[in-house]
């Protein structure tokens, strides 16, 4: 079987897959706890360390996966495996899927998914320690070869539908202690499984019904302990509307 005939296959079972979903965000957890927010909660704390990890809906299948990363000290990465933002006006330079210069925040980026006809977007959060940012952050310019590091065997440089998979495949690979993925998937719907199970401090739920009001989730009040770096009340709270 030639090449292109392998992957025209692969695509259309993908197609399939995703068409048995029905709905975007298929297992978003019905028991998390989840607050109504105004968009201006996403400005709170810009330069605190964190990874975001961003999955985007049709409204009846999975769309794409992006990858952002807040370093300390370092320029923020916003890694766009196979896909297309940046690559029309306003032009953004790209290393290997990477925009470095210029690198969009969620308020930034969500009018470009609402333009590609998504329903809805998950984002999810963990705060990170610097040291683990700075690790994290290394390891994606390995990756698309702005550094040199013979010991990191990793590309950041995807094909067109392979997004979950090149995310999927550094959260494996690179992701612990923060996240632990023990598989890589090219179902953007199967990795945001996998990322509920992830304690993640929290998940963020844009609408397109809903803008500009996003929807907060948070863990269960008995697992909340189990988050990495829990978001505090107060962290949360002191940003929603009376």
């Amino acid at each position: 079987m030639s090449s292109r005939a392998w992957i025209i296959g692969l695509l259309l079972t993908i197609v399939a897959t995703w068409g048995c979903f029905h709905r975007p965000a298929p297992h978003m957890p019905a028991d998390w706890p989840h607050q109504m927010a105004d968009a201006e909660l996403l400005t709170a704390d810009p330069a605190a360390p964190r990874l975001q990890v961003i999955i985007a809906y049709f409204a009846l299948w999975p769309n794409h996966v992006a990858l952002r990363l807040v370093a300390s000290q370092r320029p923020v990465i916003f890694w766009d495996p196979g896909g297309a933002y940046g690559r029309k006006a306003p032009q953004l330079q790209r290393i290997n899927d990477l925009i470095i210069d210029g690198a969009p925040d969620i308020p930034t980026y969500l009018p470009f998914r609402w333009a590609q006809s998504d329903a809805l977007i998950e984002i999810f959060e963990w705060r990170l320690p610097d040291a683990e940012a700075w690790r994290m952050h290394h390891v994606l310019l390995a990756g698309a070869e702005i550094v040199s590091d013979p010991q990191i065997d990793f590309s950041t440089d995807a094909m067109a539908f392979f997004c979950a998979d090149a995310v999927s495949e550094f959260l494996q690979r690179y992701g612990a202690p923060t996240v632990h993925i023990t598989e890589t998937t090219i179902l953007p719907a199967r990795l945001s499984r996998n990322l509920y199970q992830q304690n993640p401090d929290r998940v963020l739920i844009f609408q397109r019904r809903q803008r500009p009001q996003i929807q907060v989730m948070t863990l269960p009040p008995d697992d909340a302990n189990a988050g990495h770096m829990a978001w505090g009340d107060d962290d949360l709270t002191e940003d929603l509307p009376d």
